[in-house]
């Protein structure tokens, strides 16, 4: 009786531990990610000022995010007279799965890509930039983003939305901004909607 109740009460301290350690690791994790993306956004006037870019490349989607960062592309473009070279990636990782990677299914998801950047290249020749590249890529967004793209196109700053993540999801998984900002070796500023936090 009494070993049963130490059992109990020593599962039940270990359970209350093991929550207490999670939390301060995702919280923990929080902080490192917030404070890393605010030194970058931080840094954003810094570069403006002392380092004049050549071409500024900006990752869209179509979400609100990409969104914000393809403004901060253009604005950053026009102030650099910088060429801006905006980059989509159709991502084929949940495609694998599909056994018949059907001829319909490639050519829709290009014509959706080809839709989705002709306006933008269209907004951002409306901005008055004149020295626009658009790019279209199928594979995995993070490496892609991070290496494959900046090189061949000679890209020395990209700008990404902040993806919508939770903390805990970040942990499991990491964000796109997450992965080219530890694998990129030009600078990375990473455009945060001011209506959500981290």
């Amino acid at each position: 009786m009494i070993s049963s109740c130490l059992l109990s009460f020593n599962y039940n301290t270990l359970k209350t531990k093991v929550k207490s350690i999670l939390f301060a690791i995702i919280f923990y994790f929080t902080f490192l990610v917030k404070r890393i993306t605010m030194k970058v956004i931080r840094n954003e006037e810094v570069f403006a000022m002392t380092q004049r870019y050549e071409n500024i490349m900006v990752a869209v989607d179509g979400s609100k995010e990409a969104d914000l960062a393809f403004i901060k592309g253009v604005q950053s473009a026009l102030r650099n007279q910088a060429k801006l070279t905006i980059a989509h990636v159709i991502d084929t990782r949940a495609l694998q799965s599909i056994s018949t990677f059907d001829a319909e299914v490639y050519e829709e998801l290009q014509v959706e890509a080809q839709e989705l950047m002709a306006e933008y290249e269209k907004r951002a020749r409306d901005a008055g930039l004149k020295d626009i590249q658009v790019v279209i890529e199928m594979g995995n967004p993070k490496t892609l983003l991070a290496k494959t793209i900046p090189d061949q196109e000679h890209v020395d700053l990209i700008l990404v939305g902040a993806t919508g993540l939770n903390a805990f999801e970040r942990l499991l998984v990491g964000s796109s901004s997450e992965y080219i900002l530890r694998h990129t070796s030009v600078d990375l500023l990473v455009v945060r909607d001011k209506d959500k936090t981290l």
